[in-house]
């Protein structure tokens, strides 16, 4: 369209031209010029975004349904555009490859003038690059794609890389870096590719990353079709936005399309296909509701305005103006779906300490066996094995794991007794374990001096500390002390923790192989001068009559873990002026793989030591993503369907007025803003496709409405 016709009233029918190339081969390879289809009709054109690729349908009214046969083929190359004369100056709306026909036909009866119909169906580049790129296997570095390798001098190597079939491609697997931290040169393309490595000795990969991964000329199989020799030069890449970096992004078995979908919609960004009057295809970032300005120079995506006259007014002053104007429109405001005080929920909160167990036996159920000079009273292993019927000894029949009247609580299970389970009759252990003693108040007790956690059965967890070297949680730690908690040691034995309740269990067969490490003996009572080891400390305590509850056993048990309680990151956020919504619209954002709490007390044995600790507090960056879920769902929804009177094909410049990603700011003529407010910011209803209707010469956008954000997510 010339900027004359666009301002004139009385314009003429624009046409578009369908043109093919002919592939020869397979794959086929494309040579030759465009040849035109003069008789070809466009039904429609449908340009979309993201995954979904865009969709051309034409057909040739002359033609027989049976008679079509040899003329246009399968995969052949289509081109749609506009009509002037000079090539710089046409509009490509179209560039693909035929992947469907459709023959129909009906009547034909001497009464019945019949009906005959060949219809053809192109799909665009993006689904050429996912019908032929799967995304399986990690490109990395074997040892043969170093200079020196082993060595201390070791250098990777240009143009050499690995692809491991057998390697997911997972980026930042369980929120670990994988990524190489030197970059893949391939000198063909001038360019360098991000590649995997082992944790051990990776950076964390960025959006920008994935994106150059996937696309980088070894994974593109479309390469022929669609060369990208360095995807870093593609346009809107370079936006702060995919900086970010994603943890345990699974794309493996995805095609490349749908992986790259993947992962803009992470960080609220999605990318379109554009063409140039010279037939070169590229793929086109954007950023999901930020169409700003009017030219593409500066920003991908742009605001346009639409014109709706106004009762009375003459649309020729409009169409003089250049305005483009509505044929149609149906435009849908909502507030139903409006979330003006979003509830936000992090994880539970989780915290590291040190604390005592109580034994989760019975004492009745101990019975040290003291006769013949407490001969009986333990069995080491070596002597079992001598032992014919073991079974005819206490302490084998009720104590060892082996034993045919294991008593399988006694001296194995310790409990913290959080619940209160241990603290009455029969246990007798003592009051509730109050986790305030181990945990600064500020995250366990209120104003009021309550505390914030109820009587409930929990799970020991991995310590918050990590080792030095493999930066791992060291595990959870379980000490013994046989002089009443004034020395504690690590003994060797299997142990595990409790399903169903804070504590551990004893699965060693035998409790007398326990030793204490300085190799000792009982001093005083029944059993003076007898082996000190775990089992006969407990008997010590039994047959002295300590009381547990008071306080007197030498026999103690402590563990080193961490535990999650109560309560969690939570917030209710307030609603701001500028909410759509005279009703406060409350929903709950579950956030808890993303924002917690985790902290290491200093009731910890390794508070202030030399191991580190992987501790966190997302409370202020939980409340900034939480006031962006606001900021973006507290405006009424606004999208519809614009259908515009004559086709915008542009004006000569080589592109087409509109693309995806576009933005509508307002309907002139009415004076109907359609901005929305996120924050400080205001979106405008997104283009997400685009149908264009040369048989009627009408065009429609469809938007979308931009509450959904990157924040919901």
């Amino acid at each position: 369209m010339t900027v004359a016709d666009a301002k004139s009233i009385d314009r003429t029918a624009q046409p578009l031209i369908v043109e093919l190339i002919f592939g020869f081969g397979s794959p086929p390879l494309y040579y030759g010029v465009w040849y035109p289809l003069w008789d070809a009709k466009v039904d429609r054109i449908e340009i979309n975004h993201g995954a979904r690729s865009s969709l051309a349908c034409f057909w040739l009214p002359a033609q027989r349904w049976d008679s079509i046969r040899g003329l246009v083929r399968f995969a052949v190359r289509v081109r749609i555009r506009t009509a002037e004369p000079d090539p710089a100056q046409r509009s490509v709306l179209f560039l693909g490859f035929l992947t469907s026909h459709d023959s129909s036909f009906s009547g034909g009866a001497e009464t019945d003038p019949g009906f005959e119909r060949n219809v053809f169906y192109a799909r665009d580049y993006r689904w050429l690059l996912g019908a032929i790129s799967p995304v399986v296997g990690q490109l990395a570095r074997s040892p043969d794609d170093y200079d020196n390798y082993g060595t201390s001098s070791q250098s990777p190597r240009d143009d050499l890389y690995t692809w491991l079939t057998g390697r997911r491609i997972i980026f930042n697997a369980d929120g670990r870096p994988n990524r190489d931290p030197d970059l893949l040169k391939l000198t063909k393309y001038d360019c360098e590719v991000p590649i995997f490595a082992d944790p051990d000795n990776a950076v964390p990969w960025t959006a920008r990353d994935m994106v150059r991964f996937l696309l980088c000329p070894p994974n593109n199989f479309a390469y022929d079709y669609l060369p990208i020799p360095d995807p870093l030069a593609l346009t809107g890449l370079s936006h702060g936005d995919f900086d970010a970096v994603l943890n345990h992004i699974v794309v493996d078995g995805l095609n490349t399309v749908e992986a790259l979908d993947l992962i803009c919609r992470n960080i609220g960004f999605s990318f379109r296909e554009d063409y140039d009057n010279s037939d070169n295809v590229s793929l086109v970032f954007f950023k999901s509701g930020a169409a700003s300005g009017y030219s593409r120079s500066s920003s991908p995506a742009v605001l346009h305005s639409l014109h709706a006259p106004a009762v009375g007014e003459s649309v020729s002053t409009a169409v003089s103006q250049g305005k483009k104007l509505l044929w149609s429109a149906v435009l849908s405001r909502d507030i139903a779906a409006i979330v003006n005080k979003p509830w936000g929920l992090g994880a539970p909160h989780r915290f590291e300490f040190t604390a005592e167990l109580v034994p989760a036996w019975l004492d009745s159920e101990l019975v040290p066996d003291t006769a013949d000079g407490n001969a009986n009273l333990f069995i080491i292993d070596a002597d079992l094995q001598k032992e014919t019927n073991p079974n005819s000894k206490n302490y084998y029949k009720y104590y060892h794991i082996r034993g045919n009247s294991f008593l399988r609580d006694v001296g194995r299970r310790w409990a913290l007794n959080e619940s209160g389970r241990y603290s009455l009759a029969p246990y007798a252990r003592g009051m509730p374990f109050d986790f305030s003693t181990v945990i600064d108040s500020k995250y366990i007790v209120d104003a009021a001096g309550r505390r914030l956690f109820a009587p409930f059965n929990r799970r020991l967890l991995p310590c918050l500390t990590i080792e030095k070297d493999s930066l791992n949680s060291i595990g959870i730690k379980v000490e013994f002390s046989f002089d009443g908690g004034a020395a504690w040691q690590v003994l060797p034995a299997a142990i595990s923790s409790l399903d169903d309740q804070c504590g551990i269990y004893i699965a060693d067969p035998n409790l007398a192989e326990m030793v204490e490490q300085t190799n000792t003996v009982v001093s005083g009572g029944v059993l003076d001068g007898v082996q000190l080891n775990y089992f006969t400390s407990l008997c010590d305590d039994k047959l002295n009559a300590r009381s547990f509850k008071l306080g007197q056993w030498r026999t103690r048990c402590r563990v080193t873990a961490s535990v999650q309680l109560d309560r969690r990151l939570a917030r209710l956020t307030t609603p701001t002026t500028a909410y759509g919504s005279p009703f406060h619209q409350r929903r709950a954002f579950d956030f808890s793989d993303r924002y917690e709490i985790a902290k290491r007390t200093a009731a910890s044995i390794f508070h202030g030591g030399s191991l580190s600790a992987d501790e966190s507090d997302s409370t202020s960056v939980f409340d900034e993503h939480l006031d962006s879920v606001r900021d973006a769902n507290q405006d009424m929804s606004v999208s519809g369907r614009f259908t515009l009177e004559r086709l915008w094909l542009g004006d000569g410049s080589g592109r087409p007025d509109f693309a995806v990603g576009d933005g509508i700011e307002r309907l002139t003529g009415r004076q109907f803003g359609l901005s929305i407010t996120s924050g400080a910011t205001a979106k405008h209803p997104e283009i997400v496709r685009i149908v264009y209707l040369p048989e009627s010469q009408r065009m429609s956008l469809y938007t979308r409405d931009l509450r959904y954000a990157e924040a919901v997510v």
